[in-house]
């Protein structure tokens, strides 16, 4: 069965002091990224984590669904797609219609399927992300005089019962996320102060558009996990360390070499016990996720011990384009190839 693999070219990066079963690792990806990958003028100096994602994206591929059966579209050759065993090609735009595998595209303009990017993306109107999130959440707007809910009343209220910090994110994805200080005294008009304090005149397109922000209480978050769920099955998970690749995995599909604070960089070590718990808690949130929304099977679950110990769910994302960190990816590309043959039978 054909798939439409995409490939962005990143430079080869220069290897890093590894265990010498990591080492020859990336030298086997390095050739194999030569074989198939245009070289650029960057090769040798690209950054370690963005290539070895890449490579190990084309190997999975390759290796699960046979390199004859993958076409190929590389970033600096968007509309071609190369046969990665024959070496045929063909226009990328009349291949649209098969299953695909790899980082794909910003598609907002154009008419491609992307179903479960969608659905992933909309985790936060989902009953069973909000009765697991571990914090209170609401889809507001600012300036909406009494057309919908106003984000200045939902901090107001929030400052009221104690919370003294919030994070906001934009429904669209990556348009903007930021934390937010609550102090004493908040009150209902400083919703539409704050938006524009953090977007200047960027804050002017968003006022009056409905359920634009997603506020979030801020809570403490520990040991973030990201679980990849293809079929409504987790296939393989790793916790959220930035530095870590598909090569740094300790041998497990659940990888249990965590951090326990993220964004401080705090030492990571091995929690089998913690990642044994967040793998359960995730399970359970699939399931309820596949009775709630059907149509949702593929996709990333980031999770966490929030303040109390207790895991919740930080964020749902595409499957597709989530980082690796020190996941497997091959059992995603074993799930979607069996996925895909039970799907044609």
């Amino acid at each position: 069965m054909p798939w439409l693999v995409s490939i962005v070219n990143r430079p080869i990066a220069a290897p890093r002091a590894a265990s010498p079963t990591a080492r020859v690792r990336f030298d086997q990806l390095v050739a194999l990224w030569t074989r198939h990958v245009p070289a650029t003028a960057g090769d040798g100096a690209g950054d370690y984590e963005d290539f070895v994602e890449q490579a190990v994206r084309l190997e999975a591929a390759l290796n699960t669904f046979g390199a004859d059966n993958v076409w190929l579209v590389v970033s600096t050759e968007p509309g071609i797609a190369v046969n990665a065993g024959t070496g045929e090609s063909r226009a990328a735009a009349e291949l649209q219609h098969w299953p695909r595998y790899g980082t794909q595209p910003s598609r907002r303009h154009e008419d491609i399927d992307m179903q479960q990017a969608r659905l992933a993306a909309d985790y936060y109107r989902y009953e069973a992300f909000v009765s697991r999130a571990g914090r209170r959440l609401s889809v507001c707007g600012f300036g909406l005089e009494g057309q919908g809910a106003e984000l200045g009343d939902v901090l107001a209220g929030w400052a009221a019962g104690g919370a003294r910090r919030a994070f906001l994110k934009s429904v669209q994805i990556k348009q903007f996320a930021f934390p937010m200080d609550l102090p004493a005294g908040f009150g209902p008009g400083d919703g539409s102060r704050l938006m524009y304090d953090a977007l200047d005149y960027g804050a002017m397109y968003m006022e009056g558009v409905r359920e634009s922000i997603i506020a979030q209480e801020f809570v403490t978050m520990e040991y973030e996990y990201r679980l990849f769920v293809v079929g409504n099955t987790v296939a393989t998970a790793a916790g959220c360390v930035e530095e870590f690749t598909p090569l740094d995995n300790n041998g497990y599909p659940f990888d249990n070499q965590l951090r326990r604070h993220r964004q401080a960089k705090s030492p990571v070590e091995a929690e089998p016990a913690i990642a044994r718990a967040l793998t359960n808690f995730s399970r359970n949130a699939v399931d309820a996720l596949a009775l709630e929304v059907p149509a949702l099977t593929d996709y990333v679950i980031d999770v966490a011990l929030g303040p109390t110990g207790k895991p919740l769910i930080v964020e749902l994302n595409s499957l597709l384009n989530a980082g690796l960190y020190a996941s497997q990816p091959a059992r995603v590309t074993k799930a979607m190839a069996t996925l895909e043959r039970e799907t044609v039978r």
